[in-house]
């Protein structure tokens, strides 16, 4: 085990890896872990008579931490007998698991959502902050998508413009009070250094109650490691606090990190868009193959997911309603048998087993 001082510390080490952070957690909440009796009673003789009861002890303290080691969470799949995709939508195709991160996000939506109705001249000005690969960016494109033409979708990363471009950008917003917009400033907390970001944004804030035009803004970062640490990096900013003071404290949310049951879903969805877009009906997907692609770190983001799953549904069989372990895998390819070999002790009973998926 390797110690840090901080989580800010552990991201910055030159050998962090984005799929460890399910494991970042601070010495005293280890202890408690390895404390208990899956652990502690390894000497005793009947530990194997008992495994089953400790690692379940081991799993409930994880969960109470707010952590849960994904290798370890094939019973989460291994109960899964049908999902229903539509149960754990946000908005669109933006899902998730947890029920209280689902319905803190539903909340977030219809407040943004109520924005773009509402006639009345105030600040409709949101603040998020996201942890890295929790889908920012894509919620608020749902949330757009969904709205269709109610209103204008504009869609600004701060990171990639300069002071001009930034203030072209800002001008290609609609100029008159009925033609609501909704305004995604994305890396809200890009070019730190430097004073034109807050000073060309701030006056756009206002611009709803003054009765110039109709626009909520959204403004998303992942800096600071929370929402208090990002508004803190923004308060130290020239114009920071001025804008921070234009976005009401209702309007200030936190998407969580992706957990376990969310990659889960995730991948589900992405193999169902992928036969959608291939012309081929699937209904379930072996578990075993459901766990491979929600364990996998390699497919960590959105683009990798979607190419592997397009890969896995080109090799479904024509007439097959299932995906099965094996579509996973090209021919011959060895982490086929590796992953079994090393899973099938633990996680055998997902193999040759479907989770029925409903849409």
């Amino acid at each position: 085990m390797n110690l840090f001082r901080s989580e800010e510390h552990v991201k910055r080490w030159q050998l962090y890896a984005r799929g460890a952070e399910d494991y970042i957690m601070p010495v005293t909440d280890w202890a408690r872990v390895f404390s208990g009796p899956m652990f502690r009673n390894r000497l005793d003789p009947d530990y194997l008579d008992n495994v089953d009861a400790y690692l379940q002890k081991y799993h409930d303290d994880l969960h109470e931490l707010g952590k849960a080691s994904p290798l370890w969470q094939y019973p989460l799949i291994g109960a899964l007998d049908v999902v229903a995709l539509r149960r754990y939508s946000v908005v669109g195709n933006y899902s998730r698991y947890d029920d209280a991160v689902l319905n803190n996000l539903k909340d977030a939506r219809n407040r943004i959502v109520a924005g773009i109705d509402s006639s009345a001249p105030s600040r409709e000005n949101h603040l998020v902050w996201a942890a890295p690969g929790a889908g920012k960016t894509y919620l608020i494109q749902e949330i757009a998508r969904s709205l269709g033409e109610r209103c204008r979708y504009v869609e600004i990363n701060l990171a990639k413009h300069e002071a001009d471009e930034f203030t072209a950008a800002l001008r290609s917003l609609p100029d008159d009070s009925t033609t609501p917009a909704l305004c995604l400033i994305d890396e809200c907390d890009a070019h730190a250094d430097e004073s034109w970001p807050y000073e060309i944004l701030m006056p756009q804030l206002d611009v709803a109650v003054e009765g110039r035009a109709h626009v909520v803004f959204v403004l998303a970062g992942s800096s600071g490691f929370s929402l208090d640490g990002l508004k803190q990096r923004m308060a130290a900013r020239r114009k920071g606090a001025d804008v921070l003071s234009r976005i009401p404290e209702v309007n200030q949310f936190v998407i969580p990190a992706m957990s376990f049951g969310d990659r889960v879903l995730v991948v589900i969805a992405q193999l169902i868009k992928a036969a959608h877009d291939a012309g081929h009906a699937i209904y379930s997907i072996e578990k075993l193959g459901l766990y491979y692609a929600a364990v996998n770190s390699r497919l960590a983001n959105a683009r990798q997911l979607q190419e592997f799953s397009t890969r896995a549904i080109g090799r479904v069989t024509r007439g097959d309603d299932r995906v099965k372990y094996d579509d996973m895998f090209a021919a011959g390819d060895p982490e086929n048998k590796r992953f079994w070999l090393n899973v099938a002790s633990i996680a055998g009973d997902l193999i040759n087993t479907y989770v029925r998926i409903e849409t």
